[in-house]
């Protein structure tokens, strides 16, 4: 008897050696499916082939948008040829055209209001840049400061011409500040020099940067050292 049971358990352990061997055999065949798969899509789950999008159709704005940014571009090429031959023979008609495309141009700053700091309290005004002016020599901007408070007592502000602004164009060159016009005469000044001004007035201020690369699409204004106002965004082409 225990020999025949040792018999039965050795053909137990080979049918079970047999099973083993063939679903061994059976994951081989599967990799070796999957890497024929594989190799033949370069690693990638087999994709349907791309379909060609449908062509944009122009709307009825375009050509005029496109003829906008045609003047832009002749305005920024008139610029460019002013100031490196400012006394050429063609200079005089240069400035004429110049002058007579910045009145036909779209040129402009999208103005949008931000805080002055970074916690807006009641006392922080906030600021936009209302306009940009580019002559030869310079890039004037034009900013408004609103005190916004309701409540009848002050903001304050720091002033440029102590704490000077800086210009960062849309590809991250800064342009430093060259001057700052004059405050308003009747402006009140607190203990640590900024400037006190009443709720709901809204100053008028020009500042002077070096001048713009022709290639700048627009940039911001903020302190240049220790700055914690929000930048002052502008625009220099006016999209649809």
């Amino acid at each position: 008897m225990a020999n025949g049971q040792l018999v039965l358990l050795t053909v137990s352990e080979v049918s079970m050696v047999h099973r083993n061997i063939q679903l061994v055999t059976t994951c081989c065949l599967l990799l070796s499916a999957f890497y024929v798969s594989a190799a033949q899509t370069g690693g990638r789950v087999p994709q349907k082939p791309n379909v060609a999008a449908p062509p944009k159709t122009r709307g009825p704005d375009d050509n005029w948008w496109a003829a906008q940014r045609n003047i832009e571009a002749a305005i920024a090429q008139l610029e460019k040829y002013l100031q490196e031959s400012p006394n050429s023979k063609h200079a005089p008609a240069a400035r004429q055209q110049l002058a007579a495309l910045r009145s036909l141009s779209l040129t402009q700053s999208q103005p949008e209001w931000v805080t002055m700091r970074a916690l807006a309290l009641p006392d922080v005004p906030v600021w936009r840049v209302s306009g940009v002016e580019q002559p030869s020599d310079r890039t004037r901007v034009m900013i408004e400061v609103k005190c916004g408070r309701n409540d009848g007592g002050d903001c304050n502000l720091r002033p440029f011409d102590k704490f000077p602004l800086v210009l960062i164009d849309s590809d991250g060159e800064l342009y430093p500040m060259l001057e700052a016009c004059a405050l308003p005469g009747d402006l009140r000044f607190a203990r640590d020099g900024q400037v006190l001004f009443s709720s709901g007035r809204t100053l008028n201020l020009t500042v002077d940067f070096a001048p713009l690369r022709a290639a700048a699409t627009g940039g911001q204004i903020q302190y240049r050292d220790a700055n914690e106002a929000q930048p002052a965004k502008f625009s220099l082409v006016r999209k649809p």
